[in-house]
Order: C-alpha cells, then sequence, then structure tokens
C-alpha cells in the first residue's frame, strides 16, 4: 500500500469537518473494500476497519464537543483480556522491538468532528504504522501522526 496515499487521507479526514461523498471516493481509491458512506456512517466505519484489520478491538465515543475513537491491536496489554489468543501476524508488530511499544498502547483520536471520521483517523494511524513496521523504518509516534 502507498504510504503517500495514506498520509494523504490522513491529512483530510483530520481537516474534515464531516465526512462527504468526495471523501468517500477518496477512500475507495485508496481501499476497494470501503463499503458505501464510510465517511458518514459508524456501521460502514466499522465494516471498514473489520476487513483491513480483522480482529482489531474498536471503540468509539460522542459527546457534544468531542468525538473520540481507539483501536487496539489484538494481545495489546492494554485490552485487559488475558485469554484471548492474537494472531502470529499481531504478535509480530507487538514484539517489534521499534514498534512494538507504538501498537501495544494503540491508536486514539479526540476530535471535533464526527464519530466516523475519528474512527478513520485511528485507521489510517494503524495502517500507516503496519506498513512503516514491514518496512523496517525508523519508529515513532511523529512518523505515523500527523496533527500530534
Amino acid at each position: 500500500m502507498d504510504l503517500r496515499n495514506l498520509r494523504e487521507l490522513l491529512k483530510k479526514v483530520e481537516t474534515a469537518p464531516a465526512g462527504s461523498p468526495e471523501l468517500d471516493r477518496d477512500f475507495v481509491k485508496v481501499f476497494r473494500s470501503a463499503p458505501p458512506n464510510v465517511t458518514c456512517s459508524i456501521d460502514a466505519a466499522v465494516r471498514l476497519i473489520e476487513t483491513e484489520l480483522s480482529g482489531w478491538w474498536w471503540n468509539c465515543g460522542y459527546c457534544a464537543l468531542r468525538n473520540g475513537a481507539s483501536l487496539y491491536i489484538p494481545g495489546s496489554s492494554r485490552i485487559g483480556v488475558s485469554d484471548y489468543k492474537a494472531r502470529p501476524e499481531d504478535l509480530q508488530l507487538l514484539q517489534d522491538p521499534q514498534w512494538g511499544k507504538l501498537f501495544d498502547n494503540g491508536f486514539h483520536c479526540d476530535r471535533g468532528g464526527t464519530v466516523p471520521l475519528a474512527m478513520l483517523a485511528v485507521f489510517l494511524e494503524a495502517r500507516i504504522a503496519v506498513e512503516l513496521c514491514e518496512q523496517r523504518a525508523p519508529s515513532g509516534n511523529k512518523v505515523v501522526r500527523l496533527n500530534r
């Protein structure tokens, strides 16, 4: 997957006040599995996450001022479930000497805008981290997160 496309899409998500048909089309260009209305629907955002990052744990929240989302790789110590069996590819990310801590901490977003966009922001951050880890890039939150 092209990191440049992922980063451009993350930038659009981080700056968008709400989902739109144009942003939906941008997701389809990068992720063929993106369902219709992915930037406007919590259900559609969840379908994309569950398709692209199968087994990852997610949560989201809404309040009048901010919306948030978190995404955790299976096996993360932050989940608090000890009897869950993480897949070998998940354990490989968690045990990576450079990237393991980032994956164990999970990906989080607290923003204005909408819940689907918060969910998509953490999803894109996680996808970028997976790509960078697979390319053996140097680790660090600044490498993954744009506006933090």
